[in-house]
């Protein structure tokens, strides 16, 4: 009889990750493309990249006061 073995999953920390509001992610991504120059087709990239940065900073107790 063969026995089959399944392997472990991967832990999680059950940590959530930190809710940040659309508006804030918006706000940053937009002030992101400004400095970029504006290009187009860079609004999933600034998105992310805002999205990112603010779960980090909230995350890290580093939320800006202008945000």
């Amino acid at each position: 009889m063969s026995r089959v073995v399944t392997p472990p999953q991967a832990q999680s920390t059950n940590t959530p990750s930190p809710s940040v509001s659309q508006e804030k992610i918006a706000q940053r991504a937009y002030e992101k493309w400004l400095k970029r120059g504006q290009p187009q087709g860079t609004e999933m990239m600034d998105w992310l990249e805002a999205e990112t940065e603010l779960k980090y900073e909230t995350s890290r107790g580093k939320v800006a006061s202008k945000y």
